[in-house]
């Protein structure tokens, strides 16, 4: 019996030999071997393994908090995880940014924290890109359908000649019929939507947004609502 406690009283040493050994200084966090999850904390040269929240992933370069969202941690072990998800009604893990919708419902993500979900929208016209953990183009998000997401689909374009020495163009601009202040440019066959400001509109002539004045297609009380606007700011700017 004495021997079978010396023996385990050795391993134990041994396995916190080889823990401790993991500090490479007094007080800091440090990688496990074939984990991204989980890390070494040393605290006076006592070394404890520890476990990031689920969803979150060891980041060796911290300075504080040494977990951190998948995007921003440079992990190549084998295991992206070492624990299980822990799902809750609202979310998939504990913590991350996860899209809502489908290809053509681009446009709201989800933080959780603690397990719990909370619903934010991207700026009108953008969708969440998965890969960023940004609100980008629809058109550079993979899993979104531009088009249906829009409501808009970019005309088949005319391929100009070449014999007369005409080059293609590289963006197509093309206003919207719903509303006048704003317009949609179809890069490579996919539609980007652009908003001009209160006080302007979308002027075919230029290409571009201008005052609201100079634009012809407006219905006459968005006309008046932009004129109203465009006193009021410069109203303000003379007081």
């Amino acid at each position: 019996m004495a021997k079978i406690l010396f023996c385990a009283a050795l391993s134990l040493a041994v396995f916190c030999s080889l823990v401790n050994a993991q500090c490479k200084e007094a007080n800091g966090t440090y990688p496990v071997s074939g984990s991204c999850d989980s890390y070494i904390e040393c605290k006076n040269g006592v070394a404890e393994e520890k476990l990031c929240p689920d969803g979150l992933l060891f980041n060796e370069k911290s300075t504080g908090y040494p977990c951190a969202y998948p995007i921003d941690v440079e992990c190549t072990q084998p295991q992206a995880r070492l624990q299980a998800a822990q799902p809750t009604d609202d979310c998939p893990h504990q913590f991350g940014y996860y899209r809502m919708g489908d290809e053509t419902h681009c446009g709201q993500f989800k933080n959780c924290a603690s397990g719990r979900g909370y619903v934010f929208d991207c700026p009108e016209g953008l969708a969440w890109n998965k890969d960023t953990y940004k609100c980008d183009w629809p058109d550079q998000v993979p899993d979104c359908d531009a088009e249906k997401f829009l409501g808009f689909q970019c005309p088949a374009v005319v391929p100009r000649s070449a014999l007369l020495g005409e080059q293609e163009e590289e963006y197509h601009f093309y206003p919207s019929n719903e509303n006048c202040q704003v317009y949609f440019i179809c890069i490579e066959g996919r539609p980007r939507r652009i908003a001009c400001g209160e006080d302007q509109a979308f002027n075919q002539e230029i290409n571009a947004c201008d005052d609201i004045e100079n634009v012809s297609t407006c219905s006459a009380d968005i006309r008046q609502r932009g004129l109203d606007i465009k006193k009021a700011r410069v109203d303000l700017r003379g007081r």
